[in-house]
């Protein structure tokens, strides 16, 4: 009989109790309440980052070609480009070897990149200085337009290109500076300059 109590007792000094099981998982998440924001708030900055890398990139491209041809080429083998073409700019860039791949972007949902008039923003023109509605000294304005954006992170690809002066979005518009946001839809400007 001695022996079946020892073998009992130090059976139940190896297991954990009740308490020590419990406090085991409140550390656990405690731990995980620290971690979640700071790892979702990592992801969200990659994304911003990887956008942002896209737009520098773009800019790099149209500002050479801009060069090259002392203004937006708008033709391919003699052919003035038509609207799709200029719907799909980074195709032209593609095959100029400007760019290594399409421009796109881990926020929203699809992004394309097109030349359009300096009239845009309905008729508005471009505020790429946050000032002056830049229609006088250019004809056409690259576009990277990006659809199903949020508006925190519109705003943070704003404030970060324009600074915070140009990012008004109350709540979900901004039309000043190189960005312009209005509903779901992000755009960014490079006028080759």
């Amino acid at each position: 009989m001695k022996i079946l109590n020892k073998q009992t007792n130090e059976h139940a000094e190896e297991a954990f109790t009740l308490i020590e099981m419990i406090g085991v998982l409140a550390v656990i998440a405690i731990l995980a309440a620290l971690l979640i924001p700071k790892v979702t708030s990592a992801i969200s900055d990659a994304k911003i980052n990887n956008t942002l890398g896209a737009y520098e990139a773009l800019k790099t491209a149209v500002t050479y070609h801009y060069s090259k041809y002392n203004g937006f080429q708008l033709t391919t083998g003699g052919a003035t480009c038509t609207t799709n073409q200029l719907a799909a700019y980074d195709n032209l860039l593609l095959q100029e070897g400007l760019m290594d791949k399409p421009f796109s972007s881990k926020i929203g949902t699809n992004a394309v990149l097109q030349v359009v008039g300096s009239g845009g923003n309905g008729g508005a023109g471009y505020k790429l200085d946050g000032t002056n509605v830049l229609t006088t000294n250019m004809t056409w304005v690259v576009e990277a337009v990006i659809y199903g954006v949020t508006p925190q992170d519109a705003y943070d690809i704003s404030a970060r290109l324009d600074g915070p002066a140009l990012t008004p979005l109350n709540p979900g518009t901004d039309a000043q500076g190189r960005c312009a946001y209005s509903g779901s839809t992000l755009s960014l400007f490079v006028t080759g300059r």
